[in-house]
C-alpha cells in the first residue's frame, strides 16, 4: 500500500409496456438471486409508522376538474364539440379519474418516487455538512439539513465501475464481476432499475462517465437510459453537470410516477477545471477540486428545486452520494489508486418525508443502498440473499467491511475494517494475463507496494502509523476474515470490447496507457 510516511453512444429507450415481462421467465434467466413476486407496499417512516410519502390527504373536487378541462379543449376547437360527444367523454374520462380514486390508486398511495444523485470522486470531508470551511456545498448541505446524513459510509472499491455496480446491484466487487476495463456486470443479476421496473415503476438514468454506459450493463432495466454528454467533448476536458441536469429535469414533465431515476454527475473528476465564480479557492489541484464540487453542487441544486416545483419533493426518496474519494498526497500519490480513507469514505445523505432529520452513526457501506430503497418502499423480499443491510432497521447488521480493488493493474489491494482496526493487503497480479486494454495505467504508482499494513483507526484516523507485525493478533484474525471473503462465490461477468475511441477517452484520463 502507501508508504504511510510518505507523502455520446446515446439514448436506449424501452416503452413502460415493454418493461413488463414475464416474471416467471425472469426468475427461470437468474439463477444468482431469486427475485420474488412483485408485492410493493406503502413506506415506512423512521418510527415504523406505515404511510405514504405525500402526508395528509387533500380532497380534490375532480369532476369540477373534469368538466372544466373538456370545456378548456371544447374553447380551443372549431367548430364546437358536439355535444353527444362531450358528454361521452366526460363520462369516459370521469370513470377514470374514479378509478383512480378507488383506495390503494390514489397518489398517496402509490410507491415512492426514487431520486439517486451521485457526484463522482467526492470526498466525504468537502462538503459543508461535514464541517469542511468552505463553501462548496451549500445546496446539498440543504439537503442534508433535511434527511438523515450518515457519518460513516464506505465505497467497496475506490473506483467508478466495481463501486456503482454495486450500488445498483446490491453486490460486492467479486460477486457482480465489473471490476477491470475488460468486464461488465455479470448479466444474471437484477439490479435496483430492474427490480422497481418490475413493479410499475418508469426508471430512467443520466450520466456522464465513460464506464457507466450499457457496455458495462448499466442500463439494464432502465426504460430510458441517456449518456449523451459523452458526446460533447473529452469527459476530462468538459464540465458537463449542467448538461445532466438540464436532461434530467426535462423528463421530470415526461415520466410517470412512481419512477427511479439516476443522474450521475461527473464532476468534480481530473482533470479539474476551473470555474470562475468559486476562482477565489485557489489554483492548486485542490483548490480547482474544490471548486468542481461546487459547481456541480450548484446544478444539484437545480434538480432538487425544480422536483420541488413540481410537487414531487413530498413524494420522492432522496439519496445523495459518491462512488469514491480522492486523494492529494495524503499517502504519497493523487487520483484513487489506494483504500485509505480519503479514497473509500462516501458522502451518505437519506432524505424523504417520513424520515426525521438527523445524523446516523450506523457505518454503511454501498452495499448496504440497495436493501436500504428496497426496505423503504415496503419491497424487503423482493430479492434474496444480499449481504447488505437495512440502514434503518433497527438493529442493523454490524460485521466487518471489505474493500477490493485491482487498479491499478499490477496489484491485487483488498482491505477488512472491523471495529477500529483497518487490514490492508497487498499482492501482486499476472499482468500478462490481462487483455491489453487493463494492463497499464497512463502515470506511474508511486504509492502502492505489495505487503500487509494494519492501521488503527481510533487512535490513527489518518493512517500514518503502520502497525503491521507476523503474529500480531489482530494481523491473524482480520486475514482469517479477509480469507473467508476472498472464498465466497464469484461472478460470471461478461466480456467488455472497447472501442478505439473508448480507449482514447481513457487513455486521456489517464485510466490506460
Amino acid at each position: 500500500m502507501a508508504n504511510p510516511a510518505g507523502g455520446r453512444p446515446g439514448d436506449h429507450g424501452q416503452s413502460v409496456l415493454e418493461s413488463f415481462g414475464d416474471l416467471n421467465e425472469a426468475v427461470r434467466r437468474d439463477d444468482r438471486r431469486k427475485i420474488l413476486p412483485p408485492a410493493p407496499r406503502p413506506v415506512k417512516s423512521q418510527s415504523g409508522s406505515v404511510g405514504g410519502l405525500g402526508g395528509s390527504r387533500r380532497p380534490v373536487g375532480m369532476v369540477s376538474y373534469v368538466h372544466n378541462a373538456v370545456v378548456q379543449l371544447e374553447n380551443q376547437r372549431s367548430p364546437p364539440v358536439n355535444p353527444r360527444v362531450r358528454i361521452i367523454a366526460l363520462a369516459v374520462v370521469s370513470t377514470l379519474v374514479a378509478s383512480l380514486l378507488i383506495p390503494g390508486c390514489s397518489r398517496e398511495d402509490r410507491p415512492p418516487n426514487v431520486l439517486l444523485i451521485c457526484m463522482d470522486t467526492l470526498r466525504h470531508d468537502r462538503v459543508g455538512y461535514i464541517g469542511y470551511p468552505r463553501p462548496t456545498s451549500p445546496l446539498v448541505d440543504r439537503l442534508a439539513a433535511e434527511g438523515v446524513v450518515f457519518t460513516t459510509a464506505y465505497s467497496t472499491s475506490g473506483w467508478t465501475l466495481p463501486s456503482m455496480a454495486t450500488i445498483l446491484t446490491g453486490e460486492y466487487p467479486k460477486d457482480h464481476g465489473a471490476t477491470d476495463f475488460h468486464l461488465s456486470i455479470d448479466p444474471r443479476l437484477p439490479t435496483l432499475a430492474s427490480i422497481l421496473r418490475d413493479r410499475g415503476y418508469d426508471t430512467r438514468a443520466f450520466t456522464s462517465n465513460l464506464l457507466l454506459t450499457s457496455k458495462y450493463g448499466f442500463a439494464a432495466g432502465f426504460n430510458r437510459f441517456n449518456d449523451s454528454v459523452l458526446q460533447l467533448g473529452p469527459a476530462h476536458d468538459t464540465a458537463t453537470a449542467a448538461d445532466i441536469s438540464d436532461l434530467a429535469i426535462g423528463d421530470l414533465d415526461r415520466l410517470e410516477e412512481p419512477f427511479f431515476m439516476w443522474v450521475h454527475y461527473f464532476d468534480p473528476h481530473y482533470k479539474y477545471l476551473p470555474h470562475a465564480p468559486w476562482a477565489s479557492f485557489g489554483d492548486s489541484d485542490s483548490d480547482r477540486y474544490d471548486q468542481e464540487i461546487a459547481h456541480a453542487d450548484r446544478h444539484i441544486g437545480r434538480l432538487l428545486d425544480e422536483l420541488a416545483a413540481r410537487g414531487m419533493e413530498e413524494r420522492t426518496i432522496v439519496i445523495f452520494t459518491s462512488d469514491h474519494g480522492e486523494e492529494f498526497g495524503e499517502h504519497g500519490g493523487e487520483y484513487h489508486r489506494t483504500t485509505h480513507e480519503e479514497v473509500v469514505r462516501v458522502p451518505l445523505v437519506i432524505a424523504a418525508p417520513s424520515l426525521e432529520p438527523g445524523e446516523s452513526e450506523v457505518i454503511a457501506e454501498q452495499i448496504d443502498f440497495l436493501p436500504t430503497i428496497l426496505a423503504m418502499l415496503g419491497m424487503e423480499g423482493a430479492i434474496e440473499g444480499l449481504p447488505g443491510k437495512d440502514l434503518f432497521a433497527e438493529s442493523p447488521r454490524t460485521g466487518p467491511i471489505f474493500i477490493e480493488t485491482d487498479r491499478p493493474p499490477r496489484w491485487h489491494q483488498r482491505t477488512v475494517i472491523d471495529g477500529n482496526m483497518k487490514l490492508i493487503s497487498i499482492s501482486e497480479r499476472d499482468v500478462e494475463s490481462l487483455p491489453l486494454i487493463s494492463r497499464k495505467v497512463l502515470s506511474p504508482t508511486t504509492n502502492v507496494a505489495t505487503g500487509t499494513y494494519l492501521f488503527d483507526l481510533d487512535a490513527d484516523p489518518g493512517e500514518t502509523t503502520d502497525l503491521f507485525k507476523e503474529g500480531h493478533p489482530e494481523v491473524e484474525r482480520l486475514r482469517g476474515l479477509l480469507a473467508s471473503y476472498i472464498a465466497g462465490d464469484g461472478a460470471e461477468p461478461g466480456a467488455v470490447e472497447l472501442d478505439e475511441a473508448t480507449r482514447e477517452q481513457l487513455r486521456a484520463l489517464g485510466y490506460i496507457q
